[in-house]
């Protein structure tokens, strides 16, 4: 950008007469500081190591010293407001596209788009405008609230009426689609194929390359399979699931799949002690306070899904995989018990 064109967009005041025309760049991280950037300050303190580092401009709320006058030194009254100016013009010129997505929608696109020309961003503005540096960038897809709301439009995806690609098949958490003359199986239950829709017909509309073959899975209902003691094994090889969520919602929604689509299934739901009372009413519901009590349903009950509100998956695997240590390691007999655990109806 021309030393000019950042004065007339922040409304800043120029307090020199710079040497230099143009930046390369710009920067809000002190330490990526490069020669020919223009550095935004947030802390005054990092001013002379931005100038060593060779920053061409410097922009700040409050300048009391200037030390180099062939560099571009701009001050601006709100620093914050300075940013929005920025990032505005920059999503303007560069037409860049911002798009909004529901969590399931946005895991999904994160597993299959592979455009050069798209990124997923969720930190600060200080970093955004880092990104923005970037000149291959065309769309960026963001829950960030502060970037939907200076965005001049924001896209979202639309569930289509119908699929664009055929069900072949399902069980509990994967399917089998026909997409493109392709058959493709994925690690994705039927309860969000109409997100994968949306997030298809999306790239298809706005040109965004993406590929079904890239999918492996998301964090949402993931399914965790236990052997006897607790410990989670390979996907698909034991009879005993534990699915971990922290959205009630989003819970809610889990409940309802398990129940209409594995009624042959012993059901376990467990939530903390607040929600005992709500969930009761619908099902038998568990209340744990701790990591270790949570970990002790799971181990002494019998189910077939244990499904666990108010901890993500991450929590889960570690509490499951942590505390199964305590528990005797398996013999002869153990082994036995665990085989006959793996005899199960498809999940």
């Amino acid at each position: 950008m021309r030393v000019n064109e950042v004065v007339e967009i922040t409304k800043g005041k120029l307090l020199t007469t710079p040497s230099i025309a143009e930046f390369s760049r710009i920067i809000c991280d002190v330490e990526r500081v490069q020669k020919g950037d223009l550095f935004i300050a947030k802390d005054i303190a990092q001013v002379p190591q931005a100038v060593a580092m060779g920053a061409y401009g410097i922009i700040c709320a409050n300048i009391h010293n200037i030390n180099d006058g062939e560099l571009a030194w701009i001050m601006v009254e709100d620093l914050q407001d300075c940013l929005t100016r920025l990032i505005r013009y920059k999503l303007l010129a560069k037409n860049i596209t911002t798009i909004s997505l529901n969590p399931i929608e946005e895991a999904i696109a994160q597993e299959i788009i592979i455009d050069e020309r798209a990124k997923f961003f969720h930190n600060d503005l200080y970093a955004f405008i880092e990104l923005l540096n970037n000149e291959q960038i065309s769309f960026i897809f963001t829950h960030n609230e502060h970037i939907l709301e200076i965005s001049f439009e924001v896209i979202q995806a639309h569930k289509p009426k119908e699929r664009p690609f055929l069900i072949i098949s399902h069980t509990l958490f994967d399917s089998t689609i026909f997409y493109q003359s392709t058959h493709y199986r994925i690690n994705l239950p039927k309860l969000f194929l109409n997100d994968l829709g949306a997030v298809v017909n999306l790239c298809e509309n706005k040109g965004i390359e993406y590929s079904l073959n890239h999918f492996k899975h998301i964090p949402f209902f993931k399914p965790n399979f236990l052997n006897a003691f607790g410990k989670v094994i390979d996907y698909g090889q034991a009879a005993k699931v534990a699915i971990a969520e922290e959205d009630i919602e989003q819970f809610k929604k889990y409940m309802a799949y398990i129940a209409n689509n594995a009624t042959w299934g012993k059901l376990l739901f467990l939530v903390p002690d607040i929600y005992l009372e709500l969930f009761n009413q619908i099902a038998q519901t568990f209340a744990y306070k701790t990591q270790e009590e949570l970990y002790t349903y799971i181990h002494h009950n019998n189910f077939n899904f244990a499904l666990i509100l108010g901890i993500d998956d991450s929590t889960l695997v570690h509490t499951l995989n942590t505390n199964h240590k305590q528990i005797l390691e398996p013999n002869l007999f153990s082994d036995i018990m665990e085989e006959r655990y793996a005899r199960k109806p498809e999940l």
